[in-house]
């Protein structure tokens, strides 16, 4: 596969590493059928690519942050919902909203039973959604300036892209619950929670993450899938999970 452009984001090969750059309109991306079916062909097209072992995901800061979910959550619900005390959420584009968790599971799922290795290095505020989905790539790093933001609190709204499953199984119950009702999980409480692998400075880190992927793909792609596939089996739970997410009304 070639180097590829979108309004939404980028993919450019280096050796046996696909690099899929995030830049805006990621909800956009995820309410938009035709823009996020573009995205798994074209995820599906490396998938099949011979000669890529890897894909690394990175993210402009503002991608995933908390004032891009303030912007959506403000298109598909009324004002007077968004609040902690709000104790029935009033959506007046409530398909818009399900649309969004939908597509944002099937993309959960996606990755979790992608054959190739995964690796993201996160930039910015993660809000609970991509902070979900995050937990789905197998490795994962995080920047200087990096952390988790469970903005999903202050809007009433339940942990959506999978993250009760995942902390859970990563965590345990007990911590899981803990951290699921906090305001914020920095970079450093990530990394000794085993969330991420290692923090890597804000700018000028792709040499070295790039390295850290070569050390991986240097087995052969037989290794590389029958190793991911069986040390993934433990997530065959997951499906059943995302179905009752998305039906799953407060």
């Amino acid at each position: 596969m070639k180097n590829l452009t979108t309004n939404f984001y980028e993919v450019n090969i280096k050796d046996e590493i696909a690099i899929l750059l995030f830049k805006n309109d990621v909800f956009d991306l995820l309410c938009n059928r035709n823009n996020s079916d573009l995205l798994f062909n074209t995820l599906g097209s490396l998938e099949k690519d011979q000669k890529i072992k890897a894909l690394l995901f990175l993210n402009e800061p503002d991608c995933f942050s908390e004032k891009a979910y303030d912007i959506f959550l403000s298109t598909v619900m009324y004002s007077e919902t968004k609040s902690k005390e709000s104790e029935s959420l009033n959506f007046h584009e409530r398909k818009l909203r399900i649309k969004e968790i939908v597509i944002l599971n099937r993309f959960v799922e996606y990755i979790s039973n992608y054959s190739k290795i995964c690796f993201a290095v996160l930039s910015g505020s993660i809000v609970t959604p991509f902070f979900g989905l995050s937990q789905a790539i197998d490795i994962l790093y995080g920047t200087t300036n990096t952390y988790f933001s469970l903005a999903h609190n202050k809007y009433g709204l339940h942990p959506s892209g999978g993250l009760p499953f995942f902390l859970v199984q990563k965590l345990g119950y007990n911590k899981a619950i803990e951290l699921l009702f906090s305001d914020k999980i920095s970079s450093k409480q990530a990394l000794e929670l085993g969330l991420i692998k290692k923090i890597v400075p804000e700018n000028d880190y792709l040499g070295e993450v790039i390295e850290e992927i070569k050390k991986i793909t240097k087995f052969n792609s037989s290794v590389l899938r029958s190793t991911k596939r069986l040390s993934s089996y433990v997530r065959d739970s997951l499906s059943e999970y995302l179905e009752f997410e998305n039906v799953y009304k407060p």
